[in-house]
């Protein structure tokens, strides 16, 4: 070893060196070791399988200001005063995430809490109120009523001191159903 080649050694390894440096302060796509990811994470299968399969079935609204893609069903009851439990699905490219809000339509839109009952085939009579919050708000209530959407359960809304029903028609049970299951998809639930 001369000292020439010593010298070579040494100013290419530190050419290198400084080059992965370098590199590693422009990289865009990093390895998340943070610990960061939610219940709301979506994998890029997902994504890809709801962009080319499921996405057709959508309007879609892109939020540039908010980095978002909201989605809403096609199929969906678009009577504004219409007593409807509408749903969007929402992607947030920045964090990889997808969050399910509730859209409730009619006379529910003005409530800040809606509550809902449901009788199961048991017989037993169940309540949820659903108070207008974050994501987690909409994710916890229709975690709680979305097993009851595909059977023929009926659903009823308190508006003042009656009950009055909802979901009743298959077009709008359909539209919320289906909006949840695409949701868990794109989280992994399902």
């Amino acid at each position: 070893m001369t000292p020439e080649l010593i010298r070579l050694m040494k100013i290419f390894g530190a050419a290198s060196l400084l080059l992965v440096l370098i590199m590693s302060f422009f990289n865009e796509r990093r390895a998340s070791n943070r610990g960061d990811t939610d219940e709301f994470s979506i994998t890029s299968s997902s994504r890809l399988y709801f962009k080319n399969v499921r996405r057709a079935y959508y309007d879609t609204e892109i939020r540039a200001d908010a980095k978002m893609e909201l989605y809403r069903l096609g199929s969906r009851v678009s009577d504004s005063t219409a007593l409807v439990l509408n749903s969007a699905l929402i992607i947030n490219k920045v964090k990889d995430a997808a969050y399910l809000i509730l859209e409730p339509q009619g006379q529910l839109k003005t409530m800040d809490t809606l509550r809902i009952r449901w009788t199961e085939p048991s017989g037993l009579q169940r309540e949820s109120a659903f108070g207008k919050g974050d994501r987690y708000a909409h994710f916890y209530f229709i975690e709680e009523i979305f097993p009851h959407l595909e059977e023929s359960v009926p659903f009823e809304v308190k508006l003042g001191d009656a009950w009055e029903p909802i979901l009743q028609d298959e077009k709008e049970r359909d539209a919320l159903r289906v909006t949840v299951k695409d949701f868990f998809r794109l989280i992994g639930r399902q």
